[in-house]
């Protein structure tokens, strides 16, 4: 039986080589994208704690709460209203994504019956071919509109859920994220030898410096 082997450094002729022979593989691109989209925005942050967290809050918000298709439009309205991390909330706004879209809508359609006392009339294939138009649409207002066609009833149930699980994630995130940036704040205070809030102070002129610059 012949077993596949895993690229290795004997198979380079050089560091280099190597390098890129290991990094080609899907696994590691999938990493890759996945931690300069989504880690890096985390670790890389150098705004107060409450600024951060408020992108998780509003990503979160978004993604698991407002329609696919109009999701952006919705974080630049309110970026225009509060101030928070947009990097981070757009990061947070792909919980909703093309492989999960399907069963999280269909979930709400399923708790918001729940919610509103009404009965599941509609299988997970039914409702799947009616979403078709959403997740195709050439612009993002043909996937508003579908949003819209899918009827009445129907928007009432997933929108009671979406709020729910929407607002009660979002409040989550941003409780979890402030903590832990909290903490590091902290901890990097002590290493620069200051005060916790000397460095929020910074931190927060450095926010106000930036929107200044972008406004």
């Amino acid at each position: 039986m012949a077993f596949r082997r895993e690229p290795s450094g004997n198979d380079c002729d050089s560091t280099d080589s190597c390098r890129d022979l290991l990094q080609s593989q899907p696994g590691d691109r999938g990493r890759s994208k996945f931690r300069k989209h989504f880690i890096e925005p985390f670790i890389s942050s150098r705004n107060p704690p409450w600024f951060d967290a408020r992108g998780v809050a509003v990503g979160l918000f978004i993604g698991l709460g407002i329609p696919v298709g109009t999701q952006m439009m919705v974080l630049g309205l309110l970026r225009l209203l509060f101030r928070f991390n947009t990097i981070i909330a757009f990061a947070c706004t792909w919980v909703n994504n093309p492989v999960s879209i399907i069963p999280m809508y269909y979930g709400y359609y399923c708790l918001g019956s729940l919610v509103l006392g009404r009965q599941v009339i509609m299988s997970a294939e039914d409702f799947q071919t009616l979403m078709r138009p959403m997740l195709y649409p050439e612009y993002f207002w043909h996937s508003a509109q579908a949003f819209v066609y899918l009827g009445w009833d129907i928007v009432v149930r997933w929108s009671v859920a979406a709020l729910i699980v929407s607002a009660t994630c979002g409040l989550i995130g941003y409780l979890g994220s402030y903590r832990l940036w909290k903490v590091r704040c902290s901890r990097k205070a002590r290493q620069l030898g200051i005060s916790y809030e000397k460095l929020l102070s910074e931190l927060e002129g450095s926010v106000e410096k930036g929107e200044k610059t972008q406004s």
